[in-house]
């Protein structure tokens, strides 16, 4: 991605980086972590953004559909990878966007940006080239802007610089990318069967990283584990560094990972009696956690940051969230409230979606990884709204007025600008689940529809994508799987189509060869059957694509 542009095939060339979105590196990330230390960053709606390291535009590109008044340039030195990304971005449409075959050496800011992303890059280029990186952050970031690297760092990659070690001495011999995948491919099977048996501390941590490696595709195998340059070094040390340049630290991207309430009690207390500021608090996180990657943010370091309360900038930002209760739910009221009343002394049960959040009981929502458990009633009533509107997002101090006004059944006012001690709690847990990854916190809305149209419209940028293959991005800047249906329906969701067209082009897709359908034991060929299968399953594609984001009008 950024080696020096002499005009050779680089190994980028000849096995391209798998290029798709992150969702740690949007711009709307950014903000937000900003907003939460007390920054005003620019709204992302009318930003400029630069991504060092761009590859074929993966990241890049889906940002730059989402904000058609924003400004977007990527630089990378692989002109293989430029010249893919700007074939895909010919096909989308998109005129917000630039994408260039540059070396980051040779790169000058014209003009300020206010978000600039460098992801997967820092520890795998030589010396200059990192104080490079630091320096256009600096240079080039507007008074209210962030920046975004990531890097490996120890005391985690001690371990896994020890097995590229092991990988790069097998594969020297040879100069093929694909000799030097198989090569290494192949010891990396060796050696995870050799130490199956082996329980002794060695053993274990060898097999954990094995396993965890052998599951990679080739391009991470190759550009991490084979490259000439991969450097990782301590967080304290990347914090010195960038003060150097002028920048100082503001935070991760993984808001979760700042937080020293995920250790026990006396493990926090330790931490923070032996550390004489934040960087060493973070650092000896990264002891303990045995860490190897870090997502870090940065800003100038004449930037006043506040980071006293970071729950009272909720006020500046959304919130979402898919977390459900669980199925087995204590406080539900009865399915028919009428045969059983209240009993004597006791106010009636305030419903929401058929839960009695009144009820003192505690009720558990989870989320993937993420666990809530609450007898707070407004902390029930936001979440269970949250959940009754995603994938769509909702400003906090409107679900604060909401919730509470639910939960008491009296108007509630909230204020926008100071935030009162009666919505303080519900911030302070909503923020606990955000660490958590059980509440998503935006500075934005995400432009999408959570609904099927008439004539339902997908992105430029999503139909070309779904076009050339199986992945498309969301409005949520994640990666979805399509299967081959919903593929051809996507494609063709271009606003002009109602769903009778779509299931018309699924028909002729099928009678025509280019979908290959089985039904019963045979193939479907004839039109009859093939309507009447599309047309059962093309409504819950439709919703499929609402639901995940897909859709924008």
């Amino acid at each position: 991605m950024t080696q020096p542009s002499t005009g050779q095939q680089t190994s980028y060339d000849r096995v391209p980086y798998k290029s798709h979105p992150f969702p740690q590196t949007h711009p709307d990330r950014l903000a937000t972590i900003a907003t939460l230390f007390g920054m005003r960053p620019a709204p992302v709606e009318g930003c400029r953004v630069l991504e060092l390291g761009c590859a074929s535009g993966g990241n890049l590109l889906p940002m730059a559909d989402q904000f058609p008044d924003s400004r977007f340039v990527g630089i990378d030195a692989s002109s293989r990878q430029i010249a893919d990304g700007n074939e895909l971005l010919a096909k989308s449409g998109l005129t917000n966007v630039e994408l260039r075959c540059q070396d980051i050496l040779q790169f000058t800011c014209d003009e300020p940006f206010d978000f600039i992303i460098c992801h997967g890059v820092y520890s795998w280029v030589p010396d200059p080239v990192q104080q490079k990186i630091l320096d256009i952050c600096r240079e080039g970031l507007a008074s209210n802007g962030v920046a975004y690297v990531s890097y490996n760092t120890y005391p985690g990659w001690h371990m896994r610089g020890m097995i590229r070690d092991i990988m790069r001495y097998r594969a020297q011999s040879f100069d093929d990318p694909r000799q030097k995948l198989n090569q290494a491919r192949g010891l990396l099977t060796f050696l995870s069967n050799s130490v199956k048996g082996e329980h002794n501390p060695y053993g274990l941590l060898l097999r954990q990283e094995l396993e965890s490696i052998s599951r990679s595709d080739d391009s991470y195998l190759l550009h991490e584990h084979l490259e000439d340059v991969n450097e990782p070094l301590y967080f304290h040390e990347f914090a010195e560094r960038a003060g150097g340049a002028g920048m100082q630290y503001l935070g991760e991207a993984d808001f979760g990972v700042m937080s020293v309430e995920n250790f026990p009690e006396q493990v926090r207390g330790m931490l923070l009696s032996v550390s004489r500021d934040m960087i060493e608090v973070e650092q000896y996180m990264d002891f303990l956690r045995n860490r190897a990657f870090r997502q870090t943010l940065l800003c100038r370091d004449d930037v006043s940051l506040d980071r006293s309360d970071p729950h009272r900038h909720l006020s500046r930002l959304r919130v979402s969230t898919n977390a459900r209760p669980e199925a087995d739910r204590p406080n539900s009221a009865p399915s028919n409230p009428a045969v059983a009343p209240p009993a004597a002394g006791r106010e009636p049960p305030v419903l929401f979606d058929n839960i009695d959040i009144a009820n003192s009981a505690p009720l558990v929502f989870r989320r993937g990884g993420g666990t809530l458990t609450t007898s707070d009633a407004v902390v029930k009533a936001a979440i269970l709204h949250l959940n009754r509107i995603w994938p769509a997002s909702m400003p906090f101090v409107e679900l604060a007025s909401l919730a509470r006004s639910t939960a008491t059944g009296r108007p509630a006012a909230v204020g926008g600008d100071v935030m009162s001690a009666a919505t303080e709690p519900l911030a302070s847990t909503l923020l606990r689940c955000f660490a958590t990854s059980t509440v998503d916190l935006r500075s934005t809305a995400p432009r999408f529809v959570g609904r099927v149209s008439e004539t339902p419209t997908a992105s430029p940028l999503a139909r070309a994508q779904a076009a050339a293959g199986p992945n498309v991005t969301n409005r949520l800047h994640e990666t979805v799987p399509l299967d081959d249906v919903q593929r051809q329906v996507l494609t063709k969701c271009d606003g002009q189509n109602s769903p009778a067209d779509l299931i018309d082009h699924l028909c002729e897709a099928v009678t025509g060869g280019n979908l290959i359908l089985h039904h019963e034991g045979r193939r479907i060929t004839d039109r009859d059957t093939a309507h009447r299968l599309a047309t059962e399953a093309l409504p819950s594609v439709l919703t499929g694509f609402a639901q995940r984001a897909l859709l924008i009008g």
